[in-house]
């Protein structure tokens, strides 16, 4: 098991959603990565340049529908390393402070927020960033066909936005949102885009961050270079990253993702909990962990179906009872998954802890028993299919108590998609809510709603009213009381149920010196920006 409370080998790192996809087979690197290698020695014993880093993503969900759009279809861990917004998160603190606006002013009764903005920052082709650029970015939000979750949160908060300088943007709100600051769009360079069209700025896009994208195959790789080798990036100056060049690989299967790591073809990669005992046993690899990334939960679909034996109350009660959370956390997913029973992570304001259900399967039974359902009942239990070691361990608690669910594994895009097409039955897995090392609850709240996996939530007043309760409140304190209603809210109408806290796992070879995967809470968001490579 993992001591999320200390470290195996260099320590418990703090570390902060994606639409993934199918499988693809084992992949070749030799002919993106230069021989599959960093070569060997060179002069004076040092590796020669360039220093190429390589990692392994479990997923093929890299990239957007009509390229790499990171304000459409944004995919955390391919955005992160080459753009930004106006804002950042500190990673010690989860504070949110200045990115490419040096500093902000909030209005007075929240109508509006005053940016002033950084300059001297270069886009990757050598424009400076300027006041237009950014309203150009923002402007862009407001496209009803723009594909992604981001674009209807911010069409209904925010009203317009105005320059007021050079240097100073003006951002007007339709209404206020506490998290508005964690959900800033991207920033894009205006000129640019206007002579290429979006299409062709997605195929390669320039934005301002320390990476910048030069080509990518889809299903298979990204490949970044260093955007600013000669005079620095603006934050993390000349010597960040170390390294020229880096590949994110899609390698869906865990077996291959493993062997490559062994094998030194990947430098870090992610890591599922089967694979965990191989990683601490290997003295060649560093496990690391990011905390609290995700809640793990059962989905009721049928939850307001009269007809469907999930209807009833003692039924559900009867499901939560019958999962061995403890057992399975330890057992089949080595300690990342851990027993939980409250809606909010530790860092989230109005997070308090809540006992999650015991393993009970007599008292299940019993439940059942007194539904009407003596011998159990027949549904049945969908999931993607990277999820599907957890997921059948849970089939398989179920059926102690007479829950005879039949498992429906899919290919994520299909899974996904019969989520935002409400087309599942039964009960299932479900990761929302996703807590991607947030601070404030209405950035998280807002995926029941907005999310394309809130098949059930979304169709709920109450749902929407809790929102709104959060987005008006006026100081902290009345947020927490938002935050805490809202989960009282949740448990009430019983339409899922919590079941882990999930931990991510990740782990790098002997040519990484040390590397710090992020934030607290994010398993999709890895910044290897900072990953210190040694060749």
């Amino acid at each position: 098991m993992i001591d999320t409370k200390g470290s195996r080998k260099v320590g418990v790192t703090a570390g902060l959603l994606v639409l993934v996809a199918g499988l693809i087979g084992t992949l070749v690197l030799t002919a993106c990565a230069g021989g599959g290698g960093n070569g060997g020695n060179g002069e004076n014993g040092e590796t020669p340049r360039p220093w190429i880093v390589r990692y392994g993503f479990p997923t093929t969900g890299l990239w957007g529908v009509i390229g790499i759009d990171p304000q459409s279809t944004p995919v955390a861990i391919v955005t992160v390393q080459t753009a930004e917004s106006l804002h950042r998160i500190d990673p010690d603190t989860l504070e949110v402070v200045p990115g490419l606006a040096t500093s902000w002013e909030v209005a007075s009764d929240h109508s509006y927020i005053d940016y002033f903005i950084r300059q001297g920052v270069r886009f990757h082709n050598g424009d400076l960033m300027t006041a237009e650029d950014v309203k150009f970015s923002y402007d862009r939000m407001y496209n009803e066909e723009l594909v992604g979750p981001w674009a209807p949160i911010f069409q209904r908060f925010v009203d317009h936005v105005e320059i007021i300088g050079t240097d100073k943007v003006r951002v007007y709100f339709k209404e206020w949102s506490w998290s508005w600051l964690l959900n800033s769009p991207v920033i894009v360079p205006k000129s640019y885009i206007e002579e290429v069209g979006w299409e062709e700025w997605a195929e390669e896009p320039v934005l301002t961050g320390p990476l910048k994208i030069v080509d990518w195959e889809r299903d298979v790789y990204v490949h970044f270079e260093k955007a600013f080798p000669e005079e620095g990036h603006w934050y993390y100056g000349i010597d960040i990253p170390n390294y020229d060049e880096l590949y994110i690989y899609s390698v869906v299967e865990p077996a291959t993702r493993l062997s490559m790591l062994k094998a030194g073809e990947l430098d870090a990669s992610h890591v599922p909990p089967a694979n965990i005992p191989d990683v601490e046993n290997d003295p060649n690899l560093t496990l690391v962990m990011s905390l609290y990334s995700c809640s793990w939960n059962v989905i009721f679909y049928d939850r307001f179906d009269p007809d469907s034996p999930l209807y009833n109350p003692n039924v559900r009660k009867a499901v939560s009872l019958a999962i061995d959370r403890e057992g399975i956390g330890e057992n089949v997913l080595h300690g990342t998954h851990e027993p939980w029973g409250s809606y909010w992570s530790p860092y989230i304001l109005g997070y308090r802890y809540r006992e999650p259900d015991p393993y009970d399967p007599d008292e299940a039974r019993r439940l059942l028993e007194e539904a009407g359902y003596p011998n159990g009942f027949n549904t049945v239990f969908s999931y993607p299919l990277d999820h599907e070691v957890e997921c059948e361990a849970v089939i398989a608690s179920l059926a102690t108590a007479g829950i005879r669910a039949e498992a429906r594994g899919y290919e994520p895009t299909t899974w996904g998609t019969m989520l935002y097409y409400s087309q599942h039955i039964g009960m299932g897995y479900i990761h929302i809510p996703s807590w991607d090392g947030a601070y404030y609850p209405d950035r998280v709240f807002g995926d029941e709603i907005y999310h394309w996996a809130a098949q059930v939530s979304r169709g709920i007043p109450e749902i929407r009213e809790a929102f709104d309760q959060m987005t008006e409140a006026a100081t902290e304190e009345e947020l927490i009381q938002a935050a805490r209603a809202a989960e009282d809210l949740v448990l009430k109408l019983d339409y899922k149920i919590p079941v882990w806290a999930v931990h991510g796992a990740f782990a790098y070879g002997p040519t990484v010196e040390n590397w710090n995967p992020s934030w607290p809470g994010d398993e999709w968001t890895q910044n290897l920006i900072i990953l210190q490579y040694k060749g």
